[in-house]
């Protein structure tokens, strides 16, 4: 264990800023291909999109975020830390905390997924460690 520590996000005007450079710093996405103009980022957090946020601490530095989504989606990501024992970390820390919403047919499956960026082959490597399950591979239409 690296022992983390799970922030939520309320969100503060720090924690705007910390979720911010994060973000900048991130070296794998799925949604935000271009940085975005921090006013908008302001926006996105104000807008509390998601059902669980954290951002993840360990010795009192932010070192990745953490989030739950309205559809059973869990969001890792992380900068600069043992990632592997972090990751299991993480993961335990929802399933312990969390059980999956209720599922709602083509729009909500029953359990916990985890969104990966095709490239992130550490977290890609750690998840097929612990056998869990491909459930899909989504491609951009543009």
């Amino acid at each position: 264990m690296i022992n983390v520590e799970f922030s939520k996000v309320i969100p503060t005007e720090d924690q705007v800023d910390i979720l911010y450079d994060l973000l900048m710093r991130r070296e794998h996405r799925i949604s935000n291909k271009i940085d975005p103009a921090f006013e908008d980022h302001v926006k996105f957090v104000n807008s509390n999109p998601y059902r669980a946020w954290y951002i993840v601490v360990k010795q009192s530095k932010p070192v990745g975020t953490l989030y739950i989504s309205k559809e059973n989606t869990v969001g890792i990501n992380l900068d600069g830390i043992n990632y592997e024992k972090a990751v299991l970390e993480i993961i335990n820390y929802v399933k312990k905390n969390y059980l999956p919403l209720p599922e709602l047919k083509s729009v909500r499956a029953p359990t916990f997924s985890i969104n990966v960026p095709p490239k992130n082959l550490s977290l890609i490597k750690i998840l097929e460690g612990l056998d869990k399950e491909i459930l899909q591979i989504s491609y951009a239409l543009e």
